[in-house]
């Protein structure tokens, strides 16, 4: 924000005749006023500032939906492929379900046949 800094108004010859009235000398009243109007200067933000910040505000909220778009978008491919992998490992199960089911009866016709 400094860049872009304006100044206050602040009056510093009414506040030096307001401290020398209060009994000060012309070089502490200086000095005082001095720091008060580089302190307010320093931390006080104008219109300006706070145009600067709104703006930057703005385009760090797009960043961040664009980025939040973009997390929905691979959780959506994770899910799929997830969905895929499932669908393949279950195809896979029934078929060593229906081989082992075959095997069994096959077994079994081999001993009723040896039985008879």
């Amino acid at each position: 924000m400094q860049a872009n800094q304006a100044n206050v108004t602040f009056n510093t010859h009414e506040a030096v005749k307001a401290l020398k009235g209060s009994g000060f000398d012309e070089k502490q009243a200086e000095s005082v006023v001095e720091t008060i109007n580089k302190a307010v200067n320093e931390t006080v933000a104008t219109k300006a500032d706070l145009a600067i910040l709104g703006a930057d505000l703005k385009v760090q909220g797009a960043k961040i939906e664009a980025l939040r778009e973009t997390v929905e978008g691979i959780q959506e491919n994770i899910e799929k492929t997830m969905d895929t992998k499932m669908a393949k490992l279950e195809t896979r199960m029934m078929r060593m379900m229906w081989l082992q089911l075959m095997a069994m009866l096959g077994m079994f016709v081999t001993m009723v046949v040896a039985l008879t």
